[in-house]
């Protein structure tokens, strides 16, 4: 099982490039994903900005949507475990971060992710969860 953040759903939704291919690679090899509630919407956020800038066209971000609602990802809703593990790294990391690292404790998943920043403060607010930096 991995958790699944944000950016590496976008770049494996719709990005042809190198990072992408890495994307889809760390999903092909482990089909149990998990993320917190608030992942898909981080995407559609970073879909639409997207297409504004004109980094991707109406229609790609269309199919990555439907690529997105396709996919067999649970969801972890807000209950009070998560929002107790996710206040205790309000020091070290945002919120919204810091929902990956609770659902990848969990559930003791590795974290698969981009963000390098969140890669080093997940060692300092949890050595115990395995990140997989892309």
């Amino acid at each position: 099982m991995i958790v699944l953040d944000a950016n590496v759903t976008v770049m494996a939704l719709a990005s042809p490039t190198a990072p992408g291919d890495s994307a889809r690679a760390a999903m092909l090899a482990d089909d149990a994903w998990i993320a917190p509630a608030h992942m898909p919407l981080e995407v559609l956020r970073t879909l639409r900005k997207a297409v504004l800038d004109d980094r991707l066209t109406t229609d790609d971000a269309d199919t990555a949507f439907q690529a997105l609602i396709a996919m067999q990802i649970e969801y972890v809703g807000t209950d009070v475990v998560l929002l107790q593990t996710v206040w205790a790294m309000r020091h070290n990391i945002s919120v919204y971060d810091a929902a990956y690292l609770a659902v990848a404790a969990m559930y003791g998943a590795a974290l698969v992710t981009f963000d390098a920043r969140l890669a080093r403060a997940a060692e300092h607010a949890r050595p115990d969860i395995r990140v997989n930096l892309l």
